[in-house]
Parts: C-alpha cells; structure tokens; sequence
C-alpha cells in the first residue's frame, strides 16, 4: 500500500502536569502486565461523500493536534516517558503524532484487509523486545484516505493502561474533539488501592506463567464473525437449566475453545493430552464496590481452565469450565490483593491460579475487548465502521502463538473473533463444519454489520469510493 508520511511531531499537554504528579507510580496490577504495546486502529468512512482537499487535511490535523493536547492535561502519564519498571516520568513530552496519506480509498481496503496493511496504520511497528527507560508511553498515528476516509492507529503500553483504560483515553479525546462536554477524566486510585511491590520479582508476575508453553513460529489468521442469530444458536445447544444466561463472551469463548481441541486432536502435530485456555478478566466491576470504569491502569486477572485432548470435547463442559474459572475472580479474590499487605493476598491468588496450570498443554490465550465502548468514540465523522487490534498473522516468528481476540461487531449483539494460530492448525480448523456454519470467515467489515446503512448514506457504494 503507498503512502507518505507528511508529518511527525510530539503533541505536548495544553498545560503542564502538576509538580506533585510528576511521577506516576504502577500499582500492583501494572507491575504484573507484559512490557508490550498494544495496538488498535479505528476506521471512520466519509459520510459527506465528497472528496477531501488539502485543506480538510490541513484543518482536521489541527483540531485532532488540539483536542489530544487538551485531553492529555487529564491522561498526563500518556505524554510522559518510561523512567523505570515501576514509575513514569511525566514530563510533558508529549504523544509521537504521525500523519500520514494512503493513495488508495478506505472501501477498497475493507473489502479484504489484511493484517500487513493494517499495520502500516500504527505509528510503530510491533516489537517483543521490552522498550526502555526514556521510552514512549503512547504514540498516534492518523491516516487519511483519498476517498476522505480517516484511519486513527494507535499503540499505547500495556503496563501503564489495559483496554478499557484505552478505550476511555479514546472517548476522551474524542469527545473534546466534538467540544460534546461528555469528558470523563481517569481515576489514578488503582496504585493507592494496589500499592506497588518494588522487591517482586520478574519470575513473580501472574503473566509470567504463560511462558512455559511460549514456542517460535509463523502463524496465521482467521477472522471469525458470529451474528446474533449464531450466538443464539449456540445458547440453544447449551440448554436452558443454566443459573444464568450465557454471554456472548462466554458462549463464543467455549465454542472456538471446542474447535481448538478438535483442530489439536485432529493436526497430527501436538503430543499434549491438555488442551488449556486462559481468559482475561476485568477486575473493575468484581470489587464489592465496583472500581469506576475510568479507573487507569491495570485491572485484568488472567484466570485457566484445562480439559483432556483424549476425548471428543461437549461445548456445555468447556462453557462449565470457562465460566467456572472467571467466577473465581469474586468479591473476595480482589479484596486480598488490597491495601498495604495487598502483597500478600496478590501471592495467595497467585498461587491458587498457577496450580491449575498443567506442565504440558496445548494452550490457546483468550482475551475479550467486548463491552469496552470502543464503537462509541466518535470525533464528529460519526462511529467507526471497523476496529482491529492489528497485531495477528504475521511473516515475522513471534513467541507468543496461539491467541484469540474477541471484539464486539459494529452493531454490539455479535462478536467478531481473530484467531491467530500456529500455521499447522489450521488446515484441521478449516475442516470443522460446525464452525463453517455458524460464523463468516475472513469478512469484509462492510458485509459485517448492515446497519452501517442506517444513517442514510451507503458504505458498500463502489461508485464513490467511500
């Protein structure tokens, strides 16, 4: 895909962060969170269908430059710096802002995008490697298409935000983009609540069990988009004496769970009799008095569940055991990992987590960003037609395999899935005809969803290229 980059520059806050903020501090839970940025690319069609000049480009830059420069007065530790591996040094030096122009329109990459395009959407390429002291924390990149298409690609680090402090980053931004007087600022009380333990060690972070099962290869990717009528074919197969009704999450979880196991039972290549799953969980909304959803930081607790590859898998069992391991993330499970002893209750449920971790196993990570809002953020064009988080399939041998990703569709009643697998899994997975019949493979965003026809103006129109 050509393009240029027509500018790059540090978006510093509109004022300076307070003498007494300069330092922000990780709790608990950053501490525990990979070094890694995480992506995600928000894709905002034309409505006007009018061709965009220079001088659309010139005036949009300036408002985005503005409004993000306002917004970072409140989310100060984005425009700061890495100091160490506790703390960032908010020094005001601002958010990398890239701007860049793609010769080709916005519906013609829709139509089949592709993991190496959307990357070329993000400000950085994506790196393993743990960035360093006097490191971004945050980096933007916008693109403009020649239909007037805008893409905004991000990638922020993932010890100092998890997706939903992200997201309420985006809202933010968004909102004062729109001057809509909606601004939700963030709650730093997460390190008061989770203080900082600065004699943990490495080996001692919750994630840190997922290396045992790390192994380098060339992976591919499928995008797998479940409907609402599919995810409610997928509740009736679960029956009715259930305490509580299945989420979408859950549902979905269990089901490509089921199909994991199938495709390893199946691929010839896996000598493992466990097939294990890890599930995100976010921790806001499990304290006895919820967390508010600005809450900054790192609330995720990464919870197992493991079932035999020796027998033909029953998607009821695997949605027993997916939801059995998020509800052990209860009340009383954040409570202990609170306060100044907060160390000790964190080796508690560390302890109780890493004992379901079996020492071989076939392992699919799962990690759900459904619910976050994200389709939400609106800077004036109107709601995303498509988000992804751009960091599957890849020619490049990463250590980290075999991942799903669970996003909300444009509408909010389905679920879009990327799947990223070990390039011998999938000639197995593609055999599933229960899958075949229940999701869409590889879809164009535009086909996803049909209420991106809703407001009148059409986004599968070739003829203007929006």
């Amino acid at each position: 895909m050509e393009f240029e980059i027509i500018s790059k520059e540090h978006i510093k806050p509109s004022s300076p962060t307070p003498h007494d903020q300069k330092i922000h501090k990780l709790s608990l839970l950053d501490q525990i969170v990979p070094p890694i940025y995480v992506p995600l690319v928000l894709y905002y069609p034309n409505l006007e269908n009018k061709p965009k000049n220079a001088d659309f480009i010139s005036q949009t830059t300036q408002i985005l430059k503005q409004s993000l420069s306002e917004t970072l007065t409140r989310f100060y530790p984005l425009a700061g710096r890495i100091k160490d591996s506790l703390s960032i040094d908010c020094n005001d030096e601002g958010i990398l802002f890239v701007v860049a122009k793609f010769e080709t329109n916005l519906s013609d990459f829709l139509k089949n995008p592709d993991p190496e395009t959307c990357r070329a959407h993000i400000p950085s390429q994506l790196s393993w490697a743990e960035p360093g002291p006097g490191s971004d924390v945050a980096m933007i990149q916008l693109n403009y298409f020649n239909c007037g298409g805008i893409a905004i690609g991000s990638l922020f680090l993932h010890k100092v935000a998890d997706g939903v402090a992200i997201g309420t980053f985006m809202k933010s931004w968004a909102a004062n983009t729109r001057n809509s007087g909606e601004i939700l600022g963030p709650d730093y009380s997460a390190q008061s609540f989770f203080p900082q333990n600065e004699k943990m060690q490495r080996d001692s972070h919750l994630f840190s069990a997922m290396r045992k099962y790390f192994k380098f290869g060339k992976t591919v990717m499928r995008r797998y988009v479940f409907d609402k009528m599919s995810i409610s074919k997928l509740r009736t197969m679960l029956g009715e004496n259930l305490k509580n009704r299945p989420t979408r999450v859950e549902i979905v979880s269990a089901f490509l769970w089921k199909c994991f196991i199938i495709a390893s039972q199946n691929s010839g290549k896996n000598s493992n009799h466990l097939s294990l799953v890890t599930h995100g969980v976010n921790m806001r909304r499990k304290a006895e008095t919820p967390f508010p959803e600005n809450s900054f930081g790192n609330f995720v607790w990464l919870v197992p569940a493991s079932s035999s590859l020796d027998n033909q898998p029953d998607l009821k069992t695997l949605f027993g055991k997916v939801r059995n391991a998020i509800g052990k993330v209860d009340v009383d499970f954040v409570k202990r990992m609170q306060g100044d002893d907060g160390f000790s209750g964190y080796s508690k449920n560390l302890e109780d987590s890493w004992s379901e971790f079996p020492e071989n196993a076939d392992y699919l990570a799962i990690s759900s960003w459904c619910n976050f809002g994200l389709y939400g953020v609106d800077f004036g064009w109107g709601r995303p037609v498509w988000i992804t988080k751009c960091d599957a399939g890849s020619d490049v041998e990463w250590p980290f395999i075999n991942v799903l990703w669970l996003m909300d569709t444009r509408q909010g009643d389905g679920i879009e899935a990327w799947l990223t697998l070990d390039e011998n899994y999938f000639g197995a997975f593609d055999e599933i005809q229960e899958l075949r019949d229940l999701a869409s493979v590889d879809p164009s965003p535009l086909d996803i969803d049909q209420s991106v026809k809703s407001n009148g103006v059409d986004f599968l129109m070739k003829s203007n290229g929006v």
